[in-house]
């Protein structure tokens, strides 16, 4: 069960970092719009993220596979088996909801808990 558990969260951590990852990259080369023709810029676009992408996702998936299983091993050693697993995958997890919510929603989910914190204390 544990196994089966620590495949899934590797799994789910990978994708979500990998595709923050390659968001980056796509907004970074879709961001350089020019006054072309916007079907060549699409079809000239498309061509340059499978060329970056392709390669990139493949290099990047191993290591980033490896890296969240180290840490989740880490957690694990650090506060046991399942418990320190959990804590590892929600601390992961935690950072990022942070870093997409503020891509995708220019939220910064620090001072929304400091805010919604003071609203309770006052």
């Amino acid at each position: 069960m544990y196994k089966k558990l620590f495949n899934l969260m590797v799994l789910m951590i990978s994708v979500l970092t990998l595709n923050l990852l390659t968001g980056f990259i796509t907004d970074y080369i879709v961001h350089y719009k020019t006054n072309i023709n916007p079907f060549k810029f699409t079809a000239i676009a498309m061509l340059t993220l499978v060329f970056i992408l392709v390669p990139a996702f493949s290099y990047m998936n191993l290591r980033i596979e490896k890296i969240v299983a180290k840490l989740l091993v880490s957690g694990s050693n650090s506060f046991g088996k399942t418990v320190g697993l959990l804590i590892s995958f929600a601390t992961i997890f935690g950072i990022l909801f942070a870093i997409y919510i503020h891509e995708w929603f220019q939220i910064n989910l620090l001072h929304e808990i400091k805010v919604k914190l003071l609203s309770c204390f006052n």
